[in-house]
């Protein structure tokens, strides 16, 4: 089960409508997916059930009253769509931090309860709360990924690094690793600021966003006000064309990675000469002279490839600047290959490459298969 966080800490930036319209899509798709909503506001349980919900919600899956027995999420999912159910939520949920204040174990609640289910479903869905909290938190600890919808404005721009951060932090304290994609959303394309801030996205985050762009259409409004995900409500319009297209590039990402065990050579666009000394970051991937590893680090000083294939040992294994990217290339046999990059001397794991396993140290080291056809 691929488990899918939707999250951004500044509001209105359609990260619920994401959530709804992306789990209505895989489930036309005939993927079994959960829409689990972390939101007090309840936005996500109301785009796709119509009337109102009452107990139990995720805040009983949270916190059981005395006496009562338990409640898993399991007892509380309820169906929506072939294909796609809910486990629902209400503003009850927002008392949750100050109720399990202190309590052991507080934080992976939804992991927990996630875990119960994971054979019943392809895709867990989770639309979070508008804040990093005891919610979020529990949101990030139950995901692998993380789609991080942003509209096309200043203060969006401005918080995009905070919000990258939080990821990383994640990582830090638990070892729990996240792959985030950022996705561009409400956009209109009729300025110049917001074509600048599409270019500069793609110019910093190579690898890390999504191709597809959510244009801003009001059918996507209308459909969340009747309880019905795009998909079912206005085919043909831009929403439904937009969330249809990220859809395949999520399903695509499952295709080329399908159990995010390991990134193969044979999966990566071959290098030529005339990319050796190109500054854009890629995963690694073979040249005529090895395996090529690449790095954006514009303000690094210093950038060291560490792995099993060298012995974890960073002298000598100095990478190369090249404008805003560092590179190096290593000969390597076929074979299975763990590795990290370690910038100023922080280790950290490839942005560009979706598969990795913890490590015992802590954090995730990046995994790189090398077929035989491909080694020297």
């Amino acid at each position: 089960m691929r488990t899918i966080a939707v999250m951004n800490q500044k509001g209105g930036c359609g990260k619920t409508m994401t959530a709804i319209n992306l789990a209505a899509f895989l489930a036309r798709e005939q993927k079994r997916v959960l829409l689990v909503d972390m939101d007090p506001q309840g936005h996500a349980t109301l785009g796709v059930l119509s009337g109102s919900v009452g107990a139990p919600t995720m805040c009983e899956v949270f916190v059981a009253e005395p006496g009562d027995q338990p409640i898993r999420l399991r007892h509380i999912t309820r169906p929506a769509r072939e294909n796609l159910d809910v486990a629902p939520s209400d503003i009850r949920l927002s008392e949750i931090p100050e109720r399990l204040f202190g309590v052991a174990g507080r934080e992976t609640v939804l992991a927990d309860n996630l875990a119960e289910v994971r054979a019943q479903y392809d895709f867990a869905i989770v639309d979070c709360p508008p804040n990093v909290g005891l919610l979020t938190v529990n949101a990030l600890r139950a995901c692998s990924e993380a789609i991080v919808p942003m509209d096309p404005s200043f203060f969006s721009l401005h918080g995009l690094g905070k919000q990258l951060e939080t990821f990383d932090a994640l990582e830090k304290q638990t070892g729990h690793r996240i792959t985030p994609r950022v996705l561009l959303t409400l956009y209109s394309g009729r300025t110049p600021f917001v074509r600048a801030v599409v270019n500069e996205i793609r110019s910093h985050l190579s690898g890390r966003h999504f191709e597809t762009i959510i244009r801003y259409s009001i059918k996507l409004a209308e459909a969340a006000s009747h309880g019905v995900p795009i998909a079912h409500y206005a085919k043909g319009c831009a929403g439904y064309e937009d969330y249809q297209a990220l859809t395949a590039e999520v399903l695509q990402q499952d295709t080329r990675s399908p159990k995010g065990e390991r990134i193969t050579l044979a999966d990566v666009v071959t290098a030529t000469e005339d990319d050796d000394d190109s500054e854009r970051p890629l995963p690694p991937a073979v040249t005529h002279a090895g395996v090529m590893f690449r790095l954006e680090a514009p303000n690094a000083a210093r950038v060291q490839l560490a792995g099993d294939f060298n012995g974890w040992v960073l002298d000598g294994n100095d990478m190369s600047p090249i404008g805003r990217v560092w590179k190096k290339v290593v000969k390597l046999p076929p074979g299975r290959y763990q590795y990290r990059y370690v910038v100023d001397g922080v280790w950290q794991s490839d942005p560009l490459n979706p598969a990795g396993e913890p490590c015992p140290h802590g954090g995730h080291n990046s995994i790189l298969v090398v077929d035989e056809k491909f080694a020297e």
